[in-house]
């Protein structure tokens, strides 16, 4: 092939790719796509607050006087008081209600327990004399329906079965807090 028609074929071959190119321009479109999303979801998992005290709340056995229930933490913490445990076998017992108001179902779990004046031992916290002892229970349900789940847990204070050499004042006291995460 001479020279003459190398340069021809590339010629040809350049004058095709700019029409290509022309042609590709002129057919060729921008494509924007925008999206905005919405989430309309609540999330409120609590204890109810309302319950402080009284039948359904706090039960006594013995010679027991009750106690309150308080809360703090925008209900994510319960503080039992219980009070009139004067001898062996007094109790009280208190039942805390969960609430789920939001609108995601929710998964509960287990509860932490703290205390003042006394040792935690798991779902137990027993006063350094042994005087006073609270046991923690589990929710009875581990998930709450979104907006009107509810369950409930309970805390039993007592003056547990055991010989007392004199008398003794004592205090003490637990502050309970449950987490829950969210539930497919």
């Amino acid at each position: 092939m001479n020279k003459t028609n190398k340069n021809l074929i590339i010629g040809m071959l350049l004058a095709i790719v700019v029409v290509m190119g022309v042609a590709y321009a002129a057919f060729s479109t921008t494509l924007t796509i925008s999206s905005t999303a919405n989430v309309s979801s609540s999330w409120n998992v609590a204890f109810d607050t309302t319950k402080t005290s009284g039948t359904g709340v706090v039960s006594t056995a013995g010679s027991a006087s009750g106690g309150t229930i308080s809360y703090s933490n925008n209900g994510q913490t319960a503080t039992i008081s219980a009070t009139g445990l004067t001898k062996p076998g007094d109790s009280a017992t208190y039942t805390l209600t969960i609430k789920n108001t939001g609108s995601i179902k929710a998964a509960l779990g287990t509860p932490v327990l703290t205390g003042t004046s006394c040792t935690v031992s798991g779902l137990t916290c027993t006063s350094t004399s042994g005087h006073i002892k609270f046991t923690v229970t589990s929710p009875a349900s581990s998930t709450l329906a979104a907006s009107t789940g509810t369950t409930t847990m309970t805390v039993k204070a007592e003056f547990p079965d055991t010989t007392v050499s004199s008398s003794t004042t004592e205090t003490a006291s637990i502050s309970v807090s449950l987490t829950a995460t969210q539930s497919s």
